[in-house]
């Protein structure tokens, strides 16, 4: 899926989901906490991971102040780039996440399955004298 941002560059990676008018900053920030999500699933310790979220956030903060817009543009298209290539092909979701492990594992009942039948009333009437 493709799309033609305003500067007429047709981006043809994940990204490209994005909206047009997104501001740079904006891009920066999705890019960047998509790679801290996508960096859980290829390290499960979290001391580790701990080690490569701050290994992650260095290399953002090390061109933040950058003024020329076309070499901040470079080094987001890089970026998203290199997002798209080293991103786990199975990534990892929280268990009570849509799509997790435990996703819908204890659903209460339907409405109509809640209402006693009669046979069940007149014996749930005779428990509540037993004391």
């Amino acid at each position: 899926m493709s799309r033609v941002c305003r500067s007429s560059i047709v981006v043809n990676n994940w990204f490209s989901n994005m909206e047009a008018a997104l501001t740079h900053t904006q891009r920066v920030l999705r890019l960047y906490r998509h790679a801290l999500q996508h960096s859980r699933s290829w390290e499960v310790n979290r001391k580790l991971w701990r080690q490569e979220a701050l290994a992650l956030r260095e290399r953002f903060e090390k061109h933040r102040g950058e003024t020329n817009r076309i070499v901040a543009q470079q080094l987001l298209e890089a970026g998203e780039a290199e997002f798209e290539r080293e991103k786990h092909p199975d990534p990892y979701k929280p268990c009570t996440a849509l799509d997790g492990s435990k996703w819908e594992r204890n659903i209460p009942p339907p409405h109509w399955a809640c209402k006693p039948t009669k046979q069940e009333a007149e014996w749930l009437a005779d428990k509540r004298y037993w004391q």
